[in-house]
């Protein structure tokens, strides 16, 4: 997986399944959780799995990791930021403002159904609240903080891309300029300083909601950049793959305090969420990365290297965008009714949503995301810069 000097050379396929993980935990919500009703299942949903939200939460620690690792290997080349801002426009735009695009289109083309609930939910826009011209400027989360979440259902989710972007403007420059051996005295403060922040926000100004903000969320970011420092540090690195019991007791240890915030403090409004359950939740998710990356044999690797589970991370970003929406065009146009689970006939047209939204996210995959990305990949980290502070 690594030279000796801690440069990664090979793709993790346990990784896609990582992700995979993630996607299934926000499509579960979205689906399953957020809106089933008050029979035996749904209470068993909401009693064992109400912290499938924190899937936007693993993909932010994966994407510290595989950025920063990135970022680490790549500080010295004199096209450092070009390279990396090429690749990621590659990754981000494309899907992205094609699926905006897509939004004001529609509006106007199903605006017979205007009357409809389902119409509102995908449609409604304020101006006031969440401008329009916020969305190409991934500055729709802000607008969203002081909202609670309140606008179209068809760009909701884009809030974790918008903290995403904020974050690729500002890592690389950390990267960059901080020497690679003192990165960890830098990274540790920003870790430390997202918890007080929040709990800030919760006492003295209640009204923003601090799931939404890139300073709220640095613990959980930072902490996936601290693990891809530690497997690009050799000592660290083999002291992980040598010591896999005492990572599997650290993911114990952290399991129950997780099973903890199931049981007691699973909303993201809680100020045990708020406080240091973002903080311990990424905790978690970045134990079980560590294993995930060092880890030779067990139940769990063979589980990250389950093909649906990493295909399905594959498509991830696809499937991110549009399982809400396909999820509501189901249910309004088919059933005429929200996307809530009560009957069976609800039930099979939740599955059918989500098996739509797979095969389109694979469709936009293989015919449209990967072909950009790879020409993306043809602009190379080349040459060496004249800096390189030690």
């Amino acid at each position: 997986m690594t030279h000796s000097s801690g440069q990664v050379t090979t793709r993790i396929p346990a990784l896609d399944g990582l992700r995979g993980l993630a996607i299934f935990m926000v499509v579960f919500h979205h689906y399953a959780f957020f809106k089933s009703g008050q029979d035996w299942p749904a209470r068993i949903i909401h009693a064992v799995f109400p912290l499938t939200w924190t899937g936007v939460d693993l993909f932010f620690v994966l994407s510290g990791f595989l950025i920063g690792g990135i970022l680490m290997e790549q500080r010295d080349k004199k096209n450092y930021f070009r390279t990396f801002y090429i690749r990621r426009i590659c990754r981000i735009f494309p899907l992205y403002f094609f699926w905006l695009a897509l939004f004001f289109i529609l509006i106007w083309l199903l605006l017979p159904f205007h009357s409809r609930v389902w119409y509102s939910w995908l449609f409604a826009w304020d101006f006031f609240k969440v401008p329009w011209w916020s969305y190409p400027l991934f500055l729709q989360n802000i607008f969203l903080a002081k909202t609670f979440l309140a606008g179209s259902y068809w760009m909701i989710v884009t809030w974790s891309l918008a903290v995403e972007e904020q974050f690729y403007l500002f890592l690389p420059i950390l990267i960059w300029l901080v020497p690679a051996r003192k990165l960890p005295y830098a990274l540790v403060p920003l870790i430390l300083f997202a918890p007080a922040f929040r709990f800030f926000l919760y006492l003295y100004h209640p009204e923003i909601y601090p799931l939404v903000l890139l300073s709220c969320h640095l613990d959980t970011l930072l902490i996936g950049v601290l693990c891809a420092y530690w497997m690009r540090h050799e000592r660290t690195r083999r002291c992980l793959e040598e010591n896999q019991d005492r990572l599997y007791l650290a993911l114990g240890i952290l399991l129950l305090g997780v099973a903890y915030l199931t049981a007691k403090a699973n909303s993201p409004y809680s100020f045990e969420m708020v406080f240091l359950g973002y903080t311990w939740m990424a905790l978690f998710f970045g134990c079980l990365l560590l294993i995930t990356v060092t880890a030779k044999k067990g139940a769990l690797i063979r589980l990250m290297n389950f093909p649906p589970l990493r295909h399905l991370g594959i498509i991830a970003y696809g499937v991110y965008l549009m399982h809400v929406v396909i999820n509501i065009l189901m249910h309004g146009l088919i059933l005429g009714k929200d996307m809530s689970i009560t009957t069976l006939w609800d039930g099979v047209v939740t599955l059918t949503a989500f098996l739509t939204t797979l095969l389109l996210a694979a469709l936009s995959w293989h015919f449209f995301e990967k072909p950009i990305i790879d020409w993306g990949h043809s602009f190379a980290y080349t040459g060496r810069n004249i800096r390189r502070p030690k």
